[in-house]
């Protein structure tokens, strides 16, 4: 543990620690319980993640998914998904009924995120920046900032879950890290498969644009060099959408839907094909979705 917690530079960190709204990360807690009350920790930790990873995803799609709604666009970088970050962790400490004005609530965050994203399997995520100061304006894939998202969030779990039985605290931590590490793996073959999807928003809505006439809109929207990259490699035969989306595992299509949004409403128009290729996406959504219900 005390390896992965090394590997972070905290200078960074502990501003964000301290800047998180205390009263209105629990507030939210609250009102999920309220309107879950027959769910677990971990399962209000599960909603909790979600609309931290849409709103890292780029759009304001939190309350709703619904293709061509009208959605507030901005701009999430790492310094804004940190921030995103360290208060899901204090959100997810909240529903498994720790005192969130409790200093020790410091420590724990520090340590899950050295849990979550500290080892090096976080670099070949795309989480290699969480080792130097996060500055605003530098920016990831919207896929990374969902592996960031759920990362810590099922760091934070697995941290209070086994918090519950001090006397195995150690032993379980040491596990913890190892699935996280798996987590990592496994989130890293879903990053790509999410930029080869957007793939087919870009195509929808720029039938007859060249590559270098859709570059400059794919920069204006803030994706990252690698998202791009992985863009112009698939954008003359992309791998089916179908074939794809089968390969989604329910938490990322979520940041994925919304950042094909915003992707779709670039140029303030949702065509025809990018309305299809975001309802081919929200059926998948809402179908693995009422699966896990």
């Amino acid at each position: 543990m005390q390896v992965a917690i090394k590997s972070l530079n905290q200078d960074w960190l502990n501003p964000l620690i301290q800047q998180v709204d205390l009263v209105k990360a629990e507030a939210a807690v609250r009102k999920l319980q309220q309107e879950h009350p027959n769910e677990q920790p971990a399962q209000i930790a599960h909603h909790l993640m979600l609309e931290k990873a849409v709103l890292a995803g780029g759009t304001g799609l939190a309350s709703s998914l619904t293709p061509g709604q009208a959605a507030a666009m901005f701009v999430v970088d790492w310094a804004a998904t940190s921030a995103l970050s360290v208060e899901l962790v204090y959100q997810i400490a909240a529903a498994y009924g720790m005192d969130l004005n409790d200093s020790d609530r410091r420590g724990e965050a520090v340590a899950i995120f050295g849990l979550g994203v500290g080892g090096k399997t976080a670099i070949k995520a795309g989480l290699g920046l969480l080792r130097i100061v996060p500055v605003a304006g530098a920016v990831i894939s919207a896929s990374s900032n969902a592996v960031m998202i759920y990362a810590l969030g099922y760091a934070a779990c697995q941290f209070y879950e086994a918090k519950q039985n001090p006397l195995t605290l150690e032993a379980t931590l040491v596990d913890a890290q190892l699935e996280s590490g798996k987590f990592l793996e496994a989130a890293i073959s879903q990053e790509k498969i999410m930029d080869q999807i957007l793939v087919h928003i870009v195509l929808a809505g720029n039938p007859d644009k060249s590559w270098e006439d859709i570059l400059p809109e794919l920069q204006a929207a803030n994706l990252s060099p690698a998202s791009i990259d992985a863009i112009a490699a698939n954008i003359k035969s992309p791998p089916s959408l179908e074939t794809l989306l089968e390969q989604i595992n329910s938490d990322f299509a979520v940041p994925l839907l919304a950042q094909c949004q915003k992707i779709a409403d670039l140029d303030g128009v949702i065509t025809p094909e990018e309305a299809k290729v975001l309802e081919t996406i929200n059926k998948k959504l809402k179908r693995d979705l009422a699966a896990i219900k």
